[in-house]
């Protein structure tokens, strides 16, 4: 299993101002905690796609329309509580 810092890379790497904020509501709030691990999720499985299938645009654009999704609810959480 992934440590916390390595779960979280991807979403303080997007975020790199909020990384505390990042990390106490990893820590304290589940709603945060599975948005976040949805999203790396989807960051693999996005990576995975176009490694394999090249740009297959239909794949391709729904996972990055699903990751802007994902982070605009991060967001949320990490300004707005």
């Amino acid at each position: 299993m992934e440590s916390l810092n390595e779960q979280l890379y991807l979403i303080k790497k997007k975020f790199p101002d909020q990384m505390e904020r990042i990390e106490e509501l990893f820590e304290s709030n589940e709603d945060f905690r599975a948005l976040c691990l949805d999203y790396i999720l989807c960051v693999k499985h996005l990576h995975r796609f176009k490694q394999e299938f090249g740009e297959k645009k239909l794949s391709i654009e729904e996972y990055r329309n699903v990751r802007h999704e994902l982070e605009d609810e991060i967001t949320q959480f990490i300004f707005n509580e």
